[in-house]
This record gives C-alpha cells, structure tokens and sequence, in this order.
C-alpha cells in the first residue's frame, strides 16, 4: 500500500480577484486562486497579510465573487475543471469562521462533449444569476438569492457550439443579456447577443437589439485558433460597448442606443409574426438586415504575443491593463474626448500572466503559471532599464512616444485608429514576489556538496521566465563573525568568555565588542587550565543548609573545570574582570574513602557533565561519580562500579541535565557505553549512596558519542515532553520518549557518518538541542512532536548558544576553519533558489558528478506578433553545481529542439548523450531526429562541448536510459537499443536491438536488463534486454494513457496518465505467463511528469511506525509529492481511517473524498472503479490530527457508522503514525 502525501503544494496561480467589505477593516481584500486552494489577503498599506486559505477537491479554473452588498461578508463562487465540473458556493467572513462551504452543485453530465474553448464562469453584474459554460451546446444558469447564494438552477441550450467567450451585458436589473463569441461553420467569428429569460428558462432564439450580429473578420487560417483565443470586454462608456482583446487587432464595438433598439426591437417582432405565419421572404429579408456588418467604434493594432490576461483599472471601464504570454504587459485607454481613440501604452515586462487584478494606488497583482507571481506598482516615470525601449514593436507598426501623445490626440474630433505609445524604459516596479515551481517539467536529486543532504533541482517555468529552481528545506543560519585559524575544537562552552576545548589544549576569548574578539591565552593570571583539554567547565551556583537542614541555591561566581586529570574552582572577579583559583587542582585521590586510595590510582577522567549544582564524572575502567561543591570543597555524594560480561565497562559519555528547568539540580542521570552500545538511566533517589538503574536502551549498532535527556517545553509541568537524545559514532540520531521511568517510541535519523555531538540550547523562545557531526541538525519541538530541521553547515565539531549585548540569541559553531557566530531562523522552511535563464526554457537536466556539474537542455522561442512565426531554437548549458556560473552552452542545429539528456563517464572521460528533433508540420508525426553524444572537457573557468559522434533516427527520440551498460531510446513507436564502439579510438553507435511493437512511446525506465515503455495512447510494457535482444516480459492492454512510468523493483511499477491518476502495476505469473497486474489506482488531480527514487528531508525511522519514503514526484502545477511504502497491518487500519474519516466529513456537509480520488477518464469516473485502491491520502489522513482534542468527533471517527467499522488501532497509535508521516514530508 502506498500513501500519497504533499511536500510543495502547487504555486501555479490560475485566477484572482479582489473585493470589498464595506463595514469591516481591513475593507479591501485579494483573493487567490491555485490548482486546489485559494487564499484570501487583506490589503494593507504595508502589503499583503495573508487572512484565511481553503482547500479544494478539484482543479480550480474561474473564481468569481458575487456583487451582492454585505457589511461584513461575501460570496465566492469556484468553478472546477473537467472530468467531472463543479460549482462551489463559498461564504467568507472576517471573524473566526473565516472561509465555509455553502454549498456543492455537480455540473458533471456522462454523454456531454465538453466545452473546447470556452470552460468558464460568469456573474452578472447586479448578482443575481451566474452562468456557466462547461459543455458544448448548453449552458448552466444559476439563479442566486439576494445574499448571492444557490437559489436554484436549470440548462440554457445555445446553437452556438465552438463558444470562445461569453460575457454579461446587462444595462439594468431583472435584464440578463449575454454577449457571445463564437466561430460558425464558414470559420467566420460571430458576435451576437442573446436575452437571458429566467421565467421561459432559455436564451432568446433571435439576437438581442442590444447588439446585433456580427462578423469582427474572418478566420482565414483555423490553426490560428489554437494560438490565440480572443476575449470580450464590456466598458460603460458612451452607450456602452464591446472590447475584442487577442488578435493583432484590439475592436471597440459600441451597443445601440436606446431608440435603435425600440426600431428593431418592433421588427423583430414583426419578424417573429411573419415567421409565424409563414412569409418565409419577409423573414428572410428582416435576418438580412440583422446580419448587416456594423461598423466599429475604434481600433488600435497589438504588436505582442497572444492576450492571456487583462484587468479593468478604474470604475468608469476606461482604462485596462492587458498582458501577453511572454510578460509584455500594456496600458489601454479609451478617450472620448475629440472622438473615440483606442490609446496601447507599453509599460515593461513581467512574469508571463495568467491573471491581472488591480488592488489600488497603481498596485496591481500579477498571477504567473510560468514564473513567480507579483505584486507591482505603476510608475509615472521609468524606473529601470532606462536605455532600451519599454517594448519591443515590430518595425512595421507605427509608434508614438509619450511626449509626442498630447499633441496627436488634442487635435482629433473624430473617431480613427489608435496610437501605440512605446518610451523608454520600465514603467513597472515589483513589491513583492511569491515563489513558483510550476510547470516542472524535469528534476533531479542530488547531493553536490558532499553534507548527505539531497536538493531537488527542477527544470521550471516558462515563456520569458525559463528558471532552474534549487529547493532544499532546514532551518536558516545566517553568519554574523568569524574566528579563523582555530582547529580540532571540540567543546564550546560561553562563561563571561568563550572557552574552547581542542583536542590538545583549551583556548580562552573574550568579546570587546560587535567587531572585535581577542584571546586571552597568554595571560597567565587567567586561572584556567590550559595546557589540557578541557572536558567540561560550566558556572555554579552556591550551595547552603537552611535552619531546616534543607538545601538553599544562590547565584555565584563560581566556575567548575574538569581535565583528565581532576576539577578545579575558580571565581570570577568583575571588577578586573579575570577569573583566579580557588584552592590547587582537585585529583581524583582526594575522594577515595581512607585506605581505599589504590582503587583510584591510575584512573582519570574520561567524560564528565555540570548543572548548577552537581558534578558527575566519568572515570576509565567504568566508575561513574557524582559530586557536589559544598563550601568551597568537593564532596563525594555518590559513585557506582559497571561491569559488563566480567569486564569494566568503559563509559563513552555522561549528562546530568536537569529535566525541570526550574530545578538546579537533577534526579537522573544518563550513562552511556562503548562496548556494549547502549545507555542507562540512574536514579539518584534512594538515600542508601547507590545509584540503580532505572530504563536502559537496546543495543544501538554503534556506540553512544553524547547523550541528553531532555525537556523541550519550558513549562516545567510538561514532562511528557521529556526525550532521551542519543548521537551515535556512526552519525545518527537516537530518540527516545521518557515517561514514568520507561523508553518509549525509538526513533532514529542519520545526520551524516560522523560522530554527532549534541548541545542544548535555547534560541528565541524555543528550547532546542544543537547535533553536530557530518551536517548540522536543530532538534525542537513542534505540532507536539519531535522535529529535526536540517543546517546546511558541514563538519561541524562543536557548538554552543552565545548571548551577548553584540551576539543576542546566537549559536557559536566550530568547523575545520575556525568559529562561526550566527543566528538561526525559520526552523523548518523550504528554501528555494532560483537561477532565471530567461527565454531559454529548461526541458530536461543531468548532473555530471565527475565535473561537478549540471548539463541543461533548452528551448528558446524568440517572441513574435501574433499570428507570425517564432523562432525555436535548442541548445544545452552547463552549470556549476554549486554556484551555478555558467560555463559552457552547445547550440544545436537550425529546427532541433532537445528531448532528453544522458550523462555517462568512459575512459576517465565525462559524455553527454543527447537527444533531439527536427520541428516539423505540428499536425503530422515527427520523421526526423538524431542521438549525439558530446564529450565534456573542464578546465577552472568553462566546459568545452564537441560532437563526439552521431546517429540519425527516423522519428523523435522522446526518452533515453541506460541499461545493461548500452543505451535504450524511444523513437516513436520503436524502442532501439545503441552499444557503444570504442574500438580504434573512436566512439560509434551500433544499433543492437528494437522493439516495434507499439504506436507512440514517450516515457521509458530501466532497472538492471529491466526496460520500462509507456506507450502515449495505449499503455505500458516490461522488457527484458538478454543476447542483445528484447523480450517481452508483460504487458498491460487497457487504455491507459501513460506520461510518465518508473520502476520501483524488478516486479513493480509506478506510472501517472493524461488523466491525472496515478497507478501501480506488480507483475504477477500465471501458469506460464506472466501479467502485468494493476494493484493501485488513484486520482490525482495533477499531471504528474517525472518521478525520483529518494527523499529531500531527514529520513526518520520509528521501530513503531514502519513506514518508507519511496518516490518523489513532480506535477505541471509546481506540486511536489512523496509517496509513502506502508507495511501490510498498518495499511489496512490507516484504510479504514480514511473511510471513517471520509463518511465523517461528509455528514458534516463537507465534500465525499471518496468519490473525488476515485479514478476517472475523460468522461468522469468510470463504472469498472467504485473508489480508489492501492493508494491511500496522506494530506488527508492527517486531518486525523485536527480532531484529536474533540472527543465526540474522535470516538464518532474511531466507531465508524456499523460495528465491522470499527477500529482496532487506538487513538494514540494513529497519532504517533500520522505525526511520523509527516516528518516524511
């Protein structure tokens, strides 16, 4: 069984809108929509302030609020996309209910064609009734109620069946006319209006006299449909009008008046008359005349790309802001003064659009499906890139500059052709970005510096805003000081100084101030032992008796060293600021009890730990001590004797840590053991001088390097917070849950290969542990489980909190180099870095461990006008894995567009295999492609690419893999497998075997002689490359529609399709035979386009949860998933919590999780599927957690509706593994 969680939710912005509440503050909000969430900011003069988010089941295309006038709240109504369209009604408020459903209408209809172009929503613009277009032929009216909620619904048939867009305009209430634009069967594009009649339930038959017929011009080429789709625009001006947007063309068609529209308003129904009563010459006459051309208002030429966005800017629907698929983004205007004139300003460049909302004060919100989104402001004067043109225009349109503006329009007094004002410079300043992942279209996992922690890095973006993003997640660590030259340390411990413990000898610093950090070693009235390393030195407090015999702690200036050879106190003097001796050095003879004095001959310290008021040490040959200061003097209060299989036991590490940070004193203490591997607990209650051991853990595979055990609540009432923290010499994490004197829960996590030293620490307002070995780790508390956020920092040795009036709430760290001070922040974010590449689109990325680079492959397509052919060229660049300079590019031939990428080593030399296709007719099946393969040579500052060798192929090569040490590609319908040739000095390609045994094969996977096909339009196939041949092994014959298949055994497959389900296949024998059989399927909602083996955060492993991250995936929308391995008996419960938990929701009106993840083709789910299986819904299953603290809702989960639905998991243990899951993820 495999469970489907989220890592990075989709970031691709579909739609926006802001709206207005009159009697609340903040007033004004923006609303944004993802593939399956929306979040509502509020606008405030410091920017964005994020209010409430929802998720959605379903694929979000069109949001639209209602226009109905509410004091404190407003609705939304979201329309989802194919296979199965819904419209969902929601209720926002500002107070704590924040965003509800009110309610759920299915548009979804089985024998329906849907809608080619014209997939969208529509509210009229006095609320009172929404449309929807969904389905060819038909529309969908929704009446609302006079708070703009459901009322009722019913279907509205329209002739018009290739609809391009659809919009209201009614002039007045209780009128609903609809302005529709569509192509007829002569290819011509119609505009019509037609009246919407609530009470008849239909649309008129004949045009409304609001706007009669008309033809904007003719499609002369049907290809250009699929470029560009032209939108309509309604504006207020004059009588009112019609924007067409999209074409090279921007048509202002204006509405008929009001006494126009009584003269054909009687014709038409003399026409209705004479239809009726059979004068079919009569009738014929009156269409012609409806169909007369009418002449437009104005116009003005779009020198760009193709409309994919555009806003109204000001109330009076004069001015809008219009934005191309490359980011061109233009200022229109409509003046009315001297005539009508259509004004296009150029403003400057964006992220390629999707949606534009404009919020106020010249700030406008700019939503990207290809690059980040934007929050932007206006300028009246340029403010960057001052010496090139705002925009580029082709150099047949005429052009103005502003200043020139004043002059063309003062002198116009009638209506003409508009003006183009292109300036110099942007006009265009950006506030604030938000971070975009999508479309990914390829990833890799990868750990370039050596630390052991993976980053993914994507071929993302699009258009103008190609990127290649480096995401990573753990905690920030900015770097505030340095101290160079200070190697193998390995203790820190902050006093009134900074002492550092080598491996040698100690050092001793003191800070000056914010800039300056001097040592003191050299002064010999310093007091410390330096000459030695030190093993621990911490301040204590003073211990006195009360008049009761009871233990009074006050604050002092004492400081306890521990070195090898015994303690030594010391007290601090402010004054001169310089700690001195109390007394001589403190040996290990000293607390023998007489005539005991040979047993502790020959010993020393081995490790020793400090609270406020005890001192426990270890001493070689297994003595652990345990002491006190007492008036100056040391006193002996405990000391115990291990043994182990008849030998002493030899003690690797000690903590006599307080649990109760209240207390300055502790009850237990932890010991731990190199040859046995494990560590106990003792209690140090009894009054009887012993020490027993009260918990012990198993034996670990390697021994204890420091221990902790540790309260991460400082509520001192919280002890069930309490964890026993094990760093091990191989570079893992032991945890344990300490409760009622018993280790529960053990957990482990690897933090490199080193051994890991820990630190408490306190930083901000959270308690946290600092592990220290091969990579950094912080360890803290958090959604009450235990956290581990990733550092990028490597080899760190040592580390300590540091607090000074220079260095607040800071960490000290030692590395090979020296110290670093810093601060850490943000736990557990994801970082994503970003590397703009522009117009050159990533499509496919390899790293080259060899040369510690990345090979990229890129498309670049020089944006043209609408409607003229772009230039596409293909070329591969080579980063630096690190810092990502770029040192090399390879530009292939004129017409070829990379399709994979290969990276292989031969003869201690670096090669690229590469893959590409001649750009032919779209409509006909590629014919001609070729495989490279290019030899990469590096010196310090670039990397040289040349052809090595060359095969020519007949067709596209979608995919390579390497198998078997030889390479397999997927060339059309074939699969060919290529041997390399290196005799004579030279590398040939030697085609060995093909498999031609299906129609279009674009995805391929290999695991050992294991080939993985997925056929485009069929389905998938196994083989088996043995003798240089292939075999088939299985095969599936269903319809699947694959995009995207891996292996993840020998026997199992994992695959996605156009469908967006994801499904699993293990090949299972029967008799002789042996069959591919489907044992999940799954509906996504997501095109997914590449899946990974591995895991990005630190991979946790409870003995209690056994759970495994297996695959990553990435999704089209910037979704990046993990999918989950889960053990036989912990499936089947997690499964019948997912039906609990869906039959719950459901009756608390929410929406069925059941039907939404059933698989589903395009026509919705299918008959063969009653619910998903195989997979299980991570993001879902822990929406467990929320009902944890509502015991009605969580004994109506755990029963279940019947008695068989009962769970026999409890409560707790769902707890512990959904908070598992989630550390995966």
């Amino acid at each position: 069984m495999k469970v489907v969680t989220t890592f990075h939710s989709a970031s691709s912005v579909v739609d926006s809108l802001k709206f207005r509440l009159k009697d609340e503050q903040p007033s004004e909000f923006l609303v944004i929509a993802k593939p399956n969430r929306i979040d509502i900011y509020a606008l405030l003069p410091e920017g964005l302030r994020h209010q409430q988010g929802l998720d959605i089941w379903g694929r979000i295309r069109v949001i639209r609020a209602v226009p109905v006038l509410s004091g404190s709240s407003i609705s939304l109504l979201v329309l989802t996309d194919h296979p199965e369209p819904e419209l969902i009604f929601l209720s926002f408020t500002v107070n704590d209910a924040g965003i509800t459903v009110t309610k759920y209408l299915s548009l979804s209809e089985r024998s329906a064609r849907p809608a080619e172009f014209c997939h969208t929503l529509l509210v009229d613009p006095f609320g009172d009734v929404a449309v929807v277009s969904a389905y060819t032929g038909k529309l969908k009216v929704v009446v609302l109620d006079r708070n703009g909620r459901y009322d009722r619904d019913f279907d509205a048939s329209i002739t018009e069946l290739n609809l391009l867009d659809i919009t209201f305009v009614s002039k007045s209430q209780n009128t609903y006319t609809l302005a529709m634009m569509h192509i007829d069967y002569q290819q011509r594009l119609q505009l019509l209006t037609r009246d919407l009649s609530i009470e008849d339930l239909q649309l008129s038959t004949l045009p409304s006299p609001l706007l009669p017929s008309l033809t904007p011009w003719t499609m002369t080429e049907p290809l250009i449909l699929y470029t560009f789709l032209p939108k309509m625009v309604t504006t207020d001006d004059f009588e009112g009008g019609i924007l067409i947007i999209g074409g090279r063309k921007i048509i202002l068609y204006d509405f008929v008046d009001v006494e126009t529209q009584m003269k054909r308003e009687s014709r038409k129904k003399r026409a209705d008359k004479k239809k009726t009563t059979g004068d079919a010459e009569a009738s014929a006459k009156e269409k012609g005349i409806e169909r007369k051309k009418r002449k437009l208002r104005a116009a003005v030429e779009w020198p760009w790309a193709e409309v994919t966005a555009w806003c109204l800017v000001d109330y009076k629907k004069q001015k809008y802001l219009i934005g191309d698929r490359y980011g061109k983004l233009a200022l229109l205007s409509i003046n009315l003064s001297g005539g009508t004139t259509l004004t296009l300003m150029a403003l400057g460049e964006t992220s390629a659009s999707t949606t534009l909302t404009y919020l106020d004060n010249q700030v406008f919100y700019n939503g990207s499906h290809f690059g980040g989104s934007q929050l932007l402001q206006i300028t009246t004067t340029p403010s960057s890139a001052l010496d090139a043109p705002t925009l580029p225009v082709p150099s047949t349109i005429l052009t103005i500059s502003p200043n020139a503006l004043n002059s063309h329009v003062s002198g116009r007094n009638n209506d003409g052709p508009g003006y183009i004002v292109v300036g110099r410079g942007s006009y265009i300043t950006e506030l604030e970005s938000f971070n975009n992942l999508a479309p990914i279209l390829d990833a890799v996992l990868v750990d370039t510096d050596g630390s052991g922690q993976n980053e993914i890095v994507t071929c993302s973006g699009g258009r103008s805003t190609g990127t290649i993003k480096v995401i990573r997640s753990g905690a920030d660590f900015s770097e505030k000081a340095t101290v160079l030259g200070l190697g193998n340390v390995t203790h820190i411990w902050p006093l009134k100084v900074m002492y550092i413990s080598t491996l040698q000898e100690t050092h001793v610093f003191r800070f000056d101030n914010a800039s300056s950090i001097s040592s003191i070693d050299g002064d010999r009235n310093i007091g410390f032992i330096t000459d030695l390393p030190t093993i621990a030195v911490s301040n204590v407090v003073r211990r006195t008796l009360n008049a009761e015999k009871k233990s009074d702690y006050a604050d002092s200036s004492y400081v306890i060293q521990v070195v090898s050879k015994g303690l030594l106190l010391l007290e601090y003097d402010p004054g001169v600021r310089q700690y001195t001796r109390v007394g001589e050095l403190w040996t290990l003879e000293k607390f023998a009890d007489p005539g005991k004095e040979g047993l502790w001959k020959g010993r020393e310290i081995v490790a020793a730990s400090i609270n406020a008021s005890q001192v426990v040490l270890a001493l070689n040959w297994g003595r652990v001590v345990l002491l006190t200061l007492n008036d100056k003097r040391f006193i002996k209060l405990k000391e115990r004797n291990f043994v182990h299989n008849n030998r002493d036991a030899e003690i690797s590490a000690v903590s006599c840590l307080p649990q109760d940070p209240a207390k300055d004193f502790t009850f237990n203490i932890v010991v731990g053991f190199w040859t046995s591997k494990h560590v106990e607990i003792l209690s140090l209650r009894p009054k009887d001088g012993t020490m027993p051991t009260i918990a012990a853990t198993p034996v670990f595979p390697s021994a204890p390097r420091s221990l902790l055990l540790y309260n991460f609540t400082s509520d001192d009432s919280k002890f069930s917070n309490v964890h026993l923290l094990v760093g091990l010499t191989d570079g893992s994490i032991a945890s344990f849950v300490y409760r009622n004197d018993q280790l529960l829960d053990q957990k482990l996590v690897s933090i490199g290969s080193l051994p890991v030293t820990m630190r408490s620490c306190r930083i901000g307002t959270r308690q946290t542990v600092l592990a220290c070995g091969s990579r950094t780790a912080i360890l803290f508390w958090e959604k009450e489980r235990l956290m581990y956020s990733p550092l990028i920092l490597k080899d760190v040795t040592a580390a300590a909190e540091l607090s000074t009036s220079a260095y607040p709430s800071s960490i000290v760290l030692a590395n090979s180099d020296g110290l670093v001070v810093g601060n850490v922040n943000n736990f557990d974010k994801l970082h994503i870095r970003s590397i703009p590449l522009g117009l050159n689109n990533p499509l496919r990325i390899t790293h080259i461990p060899a040369l510690r680079v990345f090979a990229v492959a890129c498309r670049c397509i020089t944006p043209a006008r609408i409607g003229d052919l772009e230039d596409i060229r293909g070329s591969i660049h080579v980063f630096d894995d690190i810092s990502f300079h770029k040192l090399g590019h390879f530009n292939l031939e004129q017409g070829e567009e990379p399709t994979s990428l290969l990276s292989f080593t031969a003869n201690s030399g670096s090669y690229l295999y590469v893959a590409a296709v001649t750009l032919e007719d779209e409509d006909t099946e590629a014919s001609k492609g070729r495989i490279f393969i290019l030899e990469l040579t590096s010196n310090a500052l670039q990397v040289n690419m040349s052809v090595v060798t060359s095969y020519d192929v007949k067709g596209c090569p979608y995919a390579l893999i390497s198998v078997n040490s030889m390479i397999a590609a997927a060339v059309n319908s074939m699969v060919i497998v290529f041997k390399m040739d290196t005799g004579n000095g030279n590398m040939i390609m030697t085609k060995t075997a093909t498999w031609n045994h299906n129609y279009l094969v674009t995805s391929l996977a290999s695991r050992g002689d294991i080939i993985l096909l997925g056929d485009a339009i069929s389905s998938i196939s196994m083989l088996r490359l043995e003798d240089n041949r292939l075999h088939l092994i299985a095969r599936d014959y269903g319809p699947l529609w694959p995009t995207c298949v891996e292996l993840m055994s020998n026997s199992t497959l994992i695959g996605a399709n156009s469908e967006y389900n994801l499904y699993t296949f293990s090949l299972q024998k029967s008799g002789m035979r042996q069959l591919l059989e489907r044992d999940g399927n799954y509906f996504l909602g997501d095109l997914v386009n590449k899946f990974l083996p591995g895991t990005l955060s630190s991979q946790e492993v409870s003995l209690d949860a056994p759970m495994q991250p297996q695959q990553l995936f990435f999704t089209s929308t910037g979704l990046i998933g993990v999918i989950i391995d889960l053990a036989d008996d912990l499936a089947l419960d997690l499964t019948g919590l997912q039906r609990n938990l869906s039959n719950y929701i459901q009756k608390q009106n929410g929406p069925d999780h059941t039907k939404y993840r059933t698989p589903k083709n395009v026509r919705g789910r299918s008959d063969a599927d009653a619910s998903s299986f195989g997979f299980l819904d991570g993001d879902f299953l822990e929406r467990f957690l929320q009902f944890v603290g509502n015991p009605q809702a969580l004994k109506r989960i755990m029963d279940g509706q019947s008695e068989p639905e009962k769970l026999k998991i409890s409560a707790d243990r769902i707890q512990k593994v959904l908070e598992s899951m989630q550390s995966m993820h």
